[in-house]
C-alpha cells in the first residue's frame, strides 16, 4: 500500500471518529477542499488548512461519526493522485434521520499530506436527512 493510500485511509478513520483535531496532522498547509454538489450554505471550495479545519469543525454538530465503509482506493496515472469510492452510514443530529450516501472523491497526496480533496455525493440524500422534502415534478 502506498503512502498516499495510507493517508486516505487515515482520513477515513478520522472522519469515522470525527476527530477534527487529528485532521490537522494530515492536511497540507495549502490544502484545497472542493464540495461541488454541496447544498447552500456549504462552500463549494475551501482553501488553506485553517479554513478547512473551521469547515470540518462544524461536522460534529451536524452528524454522528460518518460510518464510512466499503472504501475502494484506486491510484491514478499521476503520482499522488487517487480516486476513492465509499459509503456513509450515520445520523443527522438535528433530525435523528439516517444519513446514508455514496461518494466518489479525488485525492491529491503530496509529501505524506492531503493537499487536495474533492468529494462528490448526492445532495438530495443530504437534504432529505436534514428533513427536507424532495419530490419529483408532477
Amino acid at each position: 500500500m502506498s503512502t498516499g493510500q495510507k493517508v486516505i485511509e487515515r482520513y477515513v478513520e478520522i472522519m469515522n471518529e470525527l476527530d477534527i483535531d487529528a485532521l490537522g496532522e494530515i492536511f497540507a498547509d495549502d490544502v484545497v477542499v472542493r464540495l461541488p454538489f454541496a447544498p447552500d450554505p456549504v462552500p463549494k471550495v475551501t482553501e488553506g488548512k485553517e479554513a478547512v479545519l473551521a469547515l470540518y469543525g462544524g461536522f460534529p454538530h451536524l452528524v454522528g461519526p460518518l460510518g464510512f465503509h466499503d472504501l475502494v482506493i484506486s491510484p491514478l496515472a499521476t503520482e499522488g493522485e487517487f480516486v476513492a469510492e465509499y459509503r456513509s452510514d450515520t445520523t443527522m443530529l438535528a433530525t435523528g434521520q439516517p444519513y446514508r450516501n455514496a461518494y466518489i472523491s479525488t485525492f491529491t497526496v503530496r509529501d505524506g499530506k492531503l493537499a487536495a480533496f474533492a468529494e462528490f455525493f448526492d445532495p438530495l440524500v443530504f437534504l432529505q436527512a436534514q428533513g427536507a422534502t424532495v419530490a419529483p415534478p408532477a
